[in-house]
């Protein structure tokens, strides 16, 4: 379990964290901020978009449709109930507004899956 039950073994509303998910727009912070969402704690996305702008760049599409975080987030509240808050961040090149997030937010937890992503660049003709 990503966190701890309470002292009688249920996961009440006490347990509930608040916890942002760096890179929630991709392959892993998805289905890691569905889950935990799911699970009742309250996420928050940060993600810079950059898997997709490179994909723009290079002109090539995902072989599996993904829509925006917007309408993912909103698809997921339709379906659970539950909302996931989406923040458009570059933790790289905006330090300065990552700190003023994680100052605003009090987050429990954060979890890093932001990255660079290196291979479609090494793959270009």
């Amino acid at each position: 379990k990503l966190f701890a039950e309470g002292a009688n073994g249920d996961s009440s509303a006490a347990s509930k964290k608040k916890v942002i998910v760096l890179g929630g727009d991709g392959f892993c912070g998805w289905p890691t901020s569905l889950y935990l969402s799911d699970q009742g704690h309250e996420v928050v996305i940060v993600d810079n978009l950059s898997r997709r702008n490179i994909d723009i760049e290079l002109g090539c599409d995902s072989l599996t449709p993904i829509r925006s975080p917007e309408v993912r987030c909103q698809a997921w509240k339709e379906v659970s109930g539950k909302e996931i808050r989406f923040v458009n961040l570059d933790v790289a090149k905006e330090y300065d507004l990552l700190v003023d997030l994680i100052k605003q937010e009090k987050p429990d937890s954060i979890v890093h899956f932001a990255e660079q992503r290196a291979a479609p660049y090494s793959m270009k003709s």
